[in-house]
């Protein structure tokens, strides 16, 4: 069996609306008024003190999904202008929603808070609006996930941030003094076609990098051990036509397990069986509880022992699938859902045909296979993540500061700051390592609810914007306070009654 990983994407989206005849027209209104509101609500002084002639930037976000593109903007609105993303995949796919995300529809609900920060313009719903009209957004219960690629492409473009598409990070290096900028190594299309790659250098980094940027994907040896073209993990690039006819089994049950079965399902496969080891289907969301403000902006402020003990009651609880899935699975006669039902083994063996077939040893019994999708979720180790690989023995973890989280899987979460910054694992020997942000799932722990998901970003982007701008004005306030004693903005140039040399007479206010 030949491999059926491929970079192409999956097209397959479930909303009803139609786009408006003139929709190219309400998108410019919108997009003027979204410009004006920004530079109506702007700072208008370049405050940061710098030397020109640098060439280090403000701030490298790598990542060029929702949450890089949310904190580019978020930090952009505090006129930390030396801003620069980038994104090791195209400009018409943004983050995961074109690529590997195969559900029909976000799963957050649409009025969230988000990534439009304090520009309400900006909002998905304008732009929505503006595409489909009012009513279509009212009809709809959740953004479709297509339809929200396109948005993230339109609000990139309109916010103006600087992004750099195909381009990949394959080093960050320490400062050569303690408050030196970090260097940069990329390689790529979008570093000008420098076969050798291209170097930044940048004061501060925010790692941005999705589900898999606290570790890596989780796979279960019984699924790893099989030769690799017959597995796949969710987060893989999958050609899912080349799955027709065959029978695909799908190793979980939360959210992306069903999405990856109907996925199959709707590209012709012959047979779709999904094996979860609980015996019920979950059915309740714990994320719709954690949107409100005291917990998306404010759960870092707790203290550790009761952020701790919210990760573990937390950690324990499934993320369901949305109905639309689960209904969207059951619409196919050849799907099958097993409850209670672990993996004992899995073996390549003889089909009796002259090829090949996978056993699935279950506790309910053995299940014939051709391939097998990973629906297994993440893992939060830092040693996985190359871009970290010269810091990773610097970084304080939960383990390293609690003995409480010693022995459980979250202490290997980085013990983070209230911006989403790295702390030092020994006081002292590492100080610019508050420089680098953590905005990815390893963040959970500290954070309660990962900011670079959307039912959490709100929050998340603007701690990081407000936490880098509190460190660069610590950071530089000796030239600022010095800036200030040589300040002099003349408010009264004379001290008398208006003369004709004075000019025009400002109106007299009317009270």
């Amino acid at each position: 069996m030949t491999s059926v990983i491929s970079e192409i994407p999956q097209l397959d989206h479930a909303t009803g609306s139609r786009r408006l005849p003139d929709a190219d027209a309400r998108l410019a209104r919108l997009a003027a008024r979204v410009r004006e509101d920004i530079e109506t609500t702007s700072h208008v002084r370049d405050w940061i003190p710098r030397d020109d002639s640098s060439p280090d930037l403000d701030v490298l976000v790598i990542g060029g999904g929702q949450a890089g593109l949310g904190t580019a903007f978020a930090l952009g609105r505090q006129r930390i202008d030396r801003v620069l993303v980038v994104d090791d995949g195209p400009a018409d796919r943004v983050g995961c929603w074109d690529r590997y995300a195969r559900m029909h529809t976000l799963r957050s609900p649409k009025h969230m808070r988000g990534i439009e920060f304090d520009v309400p313009s900006l909002h998905v719903r304008r732009w929505f609006e503006a595409v489909y009209g009012e009513e279509a957004w009212a009809e709809i219960d959740l953004v479709p996930r297509l339809d929200w690629n396109d948005y993230l492409r339109w609000y990139r473009d309109i916010t103006g941030l600087t992004v750099r598409h195909h381009t990949r990070v394959t080093a960050v290096h320490r400062p050569t003094t303690p408050d030196g900028p970090f260097t940069v190594e990329l390689t790529g299309a979008g570093t000008g076609g420098n076969a050798a790659g291209t170097s930044v250098t940048a004061r501060r980094i925010v790692f941005s990098l999705g589900l898999a940027g606290g570790g890596g994907q989780r796979v279960p040896g019984v699924v790893r051990s099989l030769p690799r073209e017959r597995w796949f993990h969710t987060e893989d690039p999958i050609d899912f036509d080349a799955l027709r006819g065959l029978r695909v089994a799908v190793l979980g049950g939360g959210a992306s397990g069903f999405d990856n079965a109907a996925t199959a399902l709707d590209h012709g496969a012959a047979r779709a069986d999904v094996f979860l080891r609980r015996e019920t289907v979950p059915g309740s969301n714990p994320l719709r509880w954690m949107e409100f403000p005291g917990m998306q902006e404010r759960f870092y402020d707790l203290d550790d022992r009761a952020k701790w003990d919210f990760t573990l009651l937390s950690g324990g609880l499934p993320q369901p699938p949305t109905q639309h899935t689960v209904w969207r699975c059951f619409a196919h006669p050849d799907f099958a859902l097993h409850t209670g039902c672990g993996w004992d083994g899995v073996e390549v063996v003889d089909d009796g045909a002259g090829g090949s077939e996978l056993a699935i040893d279950t506790h309910a019994g053995r299940v014939r296979a051709d391939v097998v999708i990973s629906a297994t979720g993440y893992e939060v180790d830092l040693r996985r993540r190359p871009e970290l690989s010269e810091f990773v023995d610097d970084i304080a973890l939960w383990a390293d500061v609690h003995d409480f989280a010693a022995d459980h899987p979250a202490g290997r979460s980085p013990y983070l700051g209230p911006g989403f910054e790295f702390t030092e694992r020994h006081p002292g020997t590492a100080p610019w390592i508050t420089r680098l942000h953590h905005f990815s799932t390893g963040a959970r722990t500290s954070m309660g609810v990962t900011g670079n998901q959307l039912s959490g970003i709100y929050g998340g982007i603007s701690r990081i914007a407000g936490t880098v701008t509190t460190a660069i004005t610590r950071e530089n306030w000796g030239r600022l306070a010095s800036d200030f004693a040589d300040f002099e903005f003349r408010e009264v140039h004379t001290v008398g009654p208006h003369g004709p040399a004075d000019g025009p007479y400002p109106t007299r206010p009317r009270y």
